[in-house]
């Protein structure tokens, strides 16, 4: 690993009621590994909205990655050489077709949110050439936001 840390985020991303959404995608180069360090979850409901939790389920791809707009991806520090060749998507238009299930899920309110630090040791690991996605399905239709900081 580079050791080169990123911060990535979605962008606000507005659901439909009971349509699972693919809000973030941070996909790997080939032969470079990427490690995600910090995941926060936010969000909110439109006004009179009752602030029910949104299902966000993390998934796998290593192909039919889907079709997304391109988010928001900085290193942590503008000053190291090396340059980032992790990519991200965000608000999918085309999900990806065969994601495998993470066993990664979180119950979000979308008002408070979630703030999750992981563990040395304990990171989301992405292989090479593949993809971390972070799908959401809600029965209202909250605004979301993820952001993500990870290593590459």
């Amino acid at each position: 690993m580079a050791g080169v840390l990123f911060h990535v985020n979605s962008g606000e991303v507005s659901l439909s009621a009971s349509t699972a959404k693919t809000v973030l995608q941070i996909k790997s180069a080939t032969n470079q590994r990427v490690k995600i360090k910090h995941i926060r979850i936010l969000g909110k409901q439109p006004a009179g909205g009752t602030d029910t939790p949104i299902k966000v389920r993390l998934t796998r791809s290593t192909g039919s990655f889907g079709t997304g707009s391109a988010a928001t991806l900085a290193k942590n520090d503008p000053s190291d050489s090396e340059t980032l060749q992790t990519t991200a998507n965000a608000a999918f238009t085309v999900e990806p077709t065969t994601p495998t299930d993470g066993g990664l899920w979180w119950e979000v309110p979308p008002q408070s949110g979630i703030e999750e630090f992981l563990p040395f040791g304990d990171e989301i690991r992405i292989p090479g050439g593949a993809s971390v996605n972070f799908e959401c399905t809600s029965p209202g239709t909250p605004t979301l936001m993820i952001e993500v900081s990870g290593e590459e």
